[in-house]
């Protein structure tokens, strides 16, 4: 037998690698740009077996290192045998054609980040055994909005997203679409002062950038995605119970069906710019409330484990 001249040893490391869960820090070259990433695989990983991918999208001023802890992604991934891929931004923030950025210096249209995560998409193919029919997005903030902007521009390669406290800006929004319908969960708070419920410039838009961050209001975002879909305009609506009274805040959940492709929109009411049931990461006089009555991360993996 060929194990038989396979020293006990290594027998042994390939053995405990796929047996808990791993973190892998990445560099790659992307138009001449160093770019880095960190890769979480699942125990039990193997790469005769391919599987589905989340690209978990840091937000505006953070970066690739700081989100696993945010997001509370691993644990369900390795629950449910997901690899999460944390890519990092140039300069602390997605770069987007037509959406400025609040971090000083970042998002320059010069960097081509629609094109980063297509060639870290082709190198987990390749190297991991990722399933191509299997990419999904999400992130809070400027990882929400990047996440919407991928679902336009790489709609040939992502199979849904999750945005959360995200929304597009106006000037964007006419030619906003995908290439196919694309199953969306979104999750926004109604008192969120960076990411305006009602849309407009919320708090720190730059001066000079005003009109790419004059935002679109949550509902119409949703409506529009909606239609892009084809769902029932009618949602059915559930309430999530109210499990921590005191975080002063109350979320529902509205579910538009489609022939295709579904929408949920979780809507918190007097929730602020936080991971639902994630850390106070800011004071509230900054970003407002943090939701206790459910978790993101559980609500993001039942929706994309519905579509495995």
């Amino acid at each position: 037998m060929y194990w038989k001249n396979v020293p006990i040893v290594i027998l042994f490391i390939l053995f405990a690698f796929s047996a808990q869960a791993t973190d892998i820090d990445k560099t790659i070259i992307v138009d001449g740009l160093k770019r880095q990433y960190l890769v979480h695989l699942p125990p039990g990983y193997t790469a005769a077996k391919q599987l589905p991918v989340i690209f978990a999208l840091h937000g505006g001023g953070g970066e690739y290192k700081g989100t696993p802890k945010q997001y509370n992604l691993n644990a369900p991934a390795d629950k449910f045998n997901f690899i999460i891929v944390y890519p990092n931004a140039l300069n602390k923030s997605w770069s987007m054609k037509g959406v400025s950025s609040r971090v000083r210096g970042g998002g320059s249209e010069d960097i081509d980040d629609v094109h980063f995560i297509s060639v870290l998409m082709d190198t987990l193919v390749r190297y991991y055994k990722a399933d191509d029919k299997r990419f999904f997005c999400t992130g809070i903030s400027r990882g929400g909005i990047f996440s919407l902007y991928l679902a336009q521009h790489l709609s040939n390669r992502i199979k849904a997203i999750a945005p959360v406290c995200a929304s597009i800006p106006l000037s964007i929004s006419d030619n906003y679409s995908f290439g196919h319908p694309m199953p969306v969960l979104m999750i926004n708070g109604t008192a969120d002062p960076l990411i305006l419920y009602n849309g407009g410039e919320g708090r720190f838009t730059p001066d000079n950038n005003g009109v790419q961050f004059n935002m679109l209001p949550t509902e119409q975002l949703v409506k529009k995605i909606v239609g892009l879909n084809g769902c029932n305009a009618q949602a059915t609506v559930y309430n999530i119970p109210d499990a921590d009274p005191s975080d002063g805040c109350t979320a529902a959940k509205y579910s538009y069906t489609g022939p295709n492709a579904d929408v949920i929109f979780i809507k918190i009411t007097g929730g602020g710019h936080t991971w639902a049931g994630g850390p106070q990461y800011l004071p509230k006089f900054i970003i407002g409330k943090v939701c206790r009555d459910f978790k993101a991360e559980d609500e993001i993996f039942s929706f994309f484990i519905s579509l495995k």
